[in-house]
């Protein structure tokens, strides 16, 4: 997983590209369908811009965000980030790990066997 950091001014310095890398490559730790991510820090005039772009296995994340204080805008983009990431892996859960067979389950303490079996009951 490669992180690149890049700077679209001469006044983006050592400190704020270790600051967004550290930050992304927190909440991109662990996470295997990851392959790559890309921090853009920007400054024009007062804006300090962070864009973020995180590439994966048929995931697409960008955020971005624009503020007078560079940290403040990486905080943020990352946290934009951060969400989107944590929606993304909340929606691929494997929800049918576990498969449920009523027939096969033992009976609990308040149950006997004849709860239990169903086919029975319905005839």
């Amino acid at each position: 997983m490669s992180i690149i950091v890049s700077g679209r001014s001469e006044f983006v310095n050592d400190a704020m590209k270790e600051q967004a890398e550290s930050k992304v490559r927190e909440i991109i730790e662990g996470r295997n369908k990851i392959s790559s991510a890309k921090i853009i820090l920007d400054i024009e005039k007062n804006r300090q811009k962070v864009e973020i772009l995180i590439q994966g296995k048929h995931l697409t994340i960008e955020a971005d965000y624009e503020s007078y204080d560079m940290f403040e805008s990486i905080d943020k983009a990352v946290a934009k980030a951060d969400r989107q990431l944590e929606k993304y892996f909340d929606k691929k859960q494997d929800h049918h790990k576990h498969s449920h067979n009523i027939s096969k389950a033992a009976p609990t303490e308040n149950e006997d066997e004849s709860d239990l079996d169903f086919d029975e009951d319905m005839e």
